[in-house]
This record gives C-alpha cells, sequence and structure tokens, in this order.
C-alpha cells in the first residue's frame, strides 16, 4: 500500500464543488420562483379574463338599459291613451243611452218580431 501514490485533494476542486452547490440551490430558487410565477400568470389571466367578460356584460347591460327608457316612456303613452280612449267610450254610451228614449212603436214592432208576424229591418254595427 505503501507503493500506491497518494493524491492529495485540491484546493480549486473543493471551492469548485461549493460554488457547484451554490449555483445548484440559487437554480433551485428560481425554478421555484420560476412556477410561482407562472401560477400567479394563470391566475391574472382568469381575472383578466373574468374582467373582460363583466365589462362586456356591464355595457351590454347599459345599452340595454339606454334603450328601455324610451320604451318605458312610449309604454307610459300606450296606457295613457288606453285609459283615455276606454274614459271616451264609456262616458259615449252613456251618452248613447241618454239619447236612447224608449218609442212603443218599435217595442210593438220588437214584440212582433219575437212572435214571428213583420218585418223589421235590423241595422248592424260595422265589425273593427
Amino acid at each position: 500500500m505503501k507503493n500506491m501514490p497518494h493524491f492529495r485533494p485540491n484546493p480549486y476542486y473543493e471551492d469548485l464543488e461549493r460554488m457547484e452547490e451554490a449555483v445548484m440551490s440559487i437554480l433551485h430558487n428560481l425554478e421555484m420562483e420560476n412556477t410561482e410565477i407562472h401560477e400567479n400568470n394563470h391566475k391574472l389571466k382568469k381575472e383578466i379574463t373574468f374582467s373582460r367578460n363583466l365589462l362586456s356584460q356591464l355595457l351590454m347591460e347599459n345599452t340595454c338599459r339606454k334603450k328601455l327608457v324610451p320604451l318605458k316612456q312610449e309604454s307610459k303613452e300606450v296606457h295613457l291613451d288606453c285609459a283615455l280612449n276606454q274614459k271616451y267610450l264609456v262616458d259615449f254610451n252613456k251618452k248613447d243611452k241618454d239619447h236612447q228614449r224608449p218609442d212603443p212603436a218599435l217595442s210593438g214592432l220588437r214584440k212582433c218580431k219575437r212572435a214571428g208576424i213583420g218585418h223589421t229591418p235590423v241595422r248592424e254595427l260595422p265589425e273593427e
């Protein structure tokens, strides 16, 4: 055994091993940081997509509301017109009933008509 040459450790080699451990530690930390950043980037992309969709929905809702305001006003006007027409018809019917006086000759003709005697012209109102 004494004949085997003895190798002395090279001090530069030990320094290189320590530097390699330090570099590998830094590399591991950078890889972990890269993974974390990638996950955060993915979350941010999801939030951006959600925000864009939300903005689009809000713009659509705002447009619909702007279109709805004139329609509501028009609806109110139509309801008012309907109410006025209905009131006019009620008043017209009341006036029509007030102007109709019982005609004795007409009531006699109606009795005859029911009995099947005579001919009475009947005026029909046009349908709308």
